[in-house]
């Protein structure tokens, strides 16, 4: 299959294999990224019941939308091969972590807290994973965990697609009722987190044996070595959480894979929250863990607050409009100052009217004051209108004639 190029997926290498078809690597042409193809074997093809439950693992994949499940991009089918297209996680499975024992409480639960983020949300959708092993799940390169292969998973409230008494699962990590054949639900998948957790804290798996039936009856009859004598350094509290997870019947277990984790977070090392020393660039996609904080008996130094910015350009934009009303008033009385007459020591306005027939008069001609008893020289003659002259300082009767003032009432001509 490698080197193989199906519609725009180019097959690259091989990546893992399973029950009943294998994964590759491809890249994805059209959209320029890395894909995981999963390949029902052409030799299942015929088998009705393999290739129901080929469709029925991808339906439940297409309803879970979640960061720490992967997530399921198409169905397609070419030739005579039947793939699902899934995202690639660059990373590591669990198994590959546990390959070196033991992990750390601070390494391990921020890991756990993730799968368990995961495994809740298909809970929540009606999906039962029923095979939750090390190697299907998968820490990517950002510190995202991812759940994978839900290939064994149940929908509840459908028909069991297996016959009673017929075991589902991966022996090492499966619930006592799965080891009968009996109906399983979410308090299965908590067991299996119990194992997990258990041999990610202690480096060994609760019950193991090379014999199937033996490894069956002590999941049904045997009691869990106690992970301290394992691992001494974890805690009592820490302990307690993880027998409880593997409680022979499900009534005595935790109810939920979010009860779990609430229990795995009070037992944490100091009631804080966990992390990963080696990992600095590790991302927690899963939702953030409830912390109870006690409040100090000294109140904290609260930072000086800066002015957001917002404010400035709010208060520069009032400052504008004011200027420039203040600039425009400035003008303004400027304007008026400039434009006022000079003041007259007479009352009496003085009206000129010049005939259309003389030229225009200069810009500042000198006007003649109306009590003035001499007559100026002027080179051109013209006529001056006075209003209610003084009765004191009258003309010579010979050089003024009565006449109509432009306002209607009577006044002098002078004519000169």
């Amino acid at each position: 299959m490698i080197g193989v190029t199906l519609g725009s997926y180019e097959i690259t290498e091989k990546i893992g294999s399973g029950g009943v078809g294998d994964v590759y690597k491809a890249v994805d042409h059209l959209l320029g990224r890395n894909v995981a193809l999963k390949f029902l074997r052409p030799s299942l093809a015929d088998c009705a019941e393999v290739v129901q439950r080929f469709h029925a693992e991808a339906r439940t994949l297409a309803q879970l939308v979640h960061p720490n499940i992967a997530v399921l991009y198409c169905m397609m089918r070419e030739a005579e091969h039947l793939a699902m297209v899934m995202e690639y996680v660059e990373g590591r499975t669990f198994g590959h972590l546990l390959e070196g024992g033991a992990l750390a409480p601070e390494r391990a639960l921020p890991l756990l807290f993730q799968a368990l983020e995961g495994i809740g949300q298909a809970h929540a959708a009606g999906v039962i994973h029923r095979d939750i092993k090390p190697s299907n799940l998968m820490l990517g390169a950002n510190g995202c965990v991812k759940v994978m292969d839900f290939g064994v998973a149940r929908c509840l409230g459908t028909v069991r697609q297996t016959r009673d008494g017929h075991m589902i699962g991966t022996a090492q990590y499966m619930s006592p009722e799965q080891v009968r054949g009996l109906e399983s639900d979410a308090r299965s998948d908590v067991y299996a987190l119990g194992v997990l957790a258990y041999e990610m804290l202690t480096g060994q798996v609760p019950f193991d044996s090379e014999s199937e039936y033996e490894l069956c009856r002590a999941q049904i009859e045997e009691t869990p070595r106690p992970p301290r004598e394992l691992a001494p350094s974890l805690s009592p509290e820490l302990e307690s959480v993880v027998l409880r997870a593997l409680e022979k019947d499900p009534a005595d277990r935790f109810q939920s894979a979010h009860a779990l984790r609430e229990a795995l977070q009070g037992a944490a090392p100091s009631g804080e929250r966990v992390h990963d020393p080696s990992r600095v660039d590790t991302v927690f996609c899963a939702t953030p863990m409830r912390v109870e904080v006690q409040a100090s008996q000294t109140p904290p130094t609260l930072p000086t607050p800066v002015r957001p910015r917002r404010v400035a350009l709010r208060r520069f934009g009032l400052a504008l409009p004011a200027a420039g009303l203040a600039l425009t008033a400035l003008l303004f009385g400027a304007k008026l100052v400039r434009g006022t007459p000079a003041p007259v020591s007479h009352a009496a306005p003085v009206v000129a009217s010049v005939p259309r027939t003389s030229p225009p008069l200069p810009a500042r001609a000198p006007v003649a004051a109306p009590h003035a008893t001499r007559r100026a020289p002027l080179s051109r003659a013209r006529d001056v209108r006075v209003s209610d002259p003084p009765k004191s300082e009258a003309p010579p009767a010979d050089e003024m004639s009565s006449g109509s003032g432009p306002s209607g009432g009577n006044g002098w001509v002078i004519r000169r």
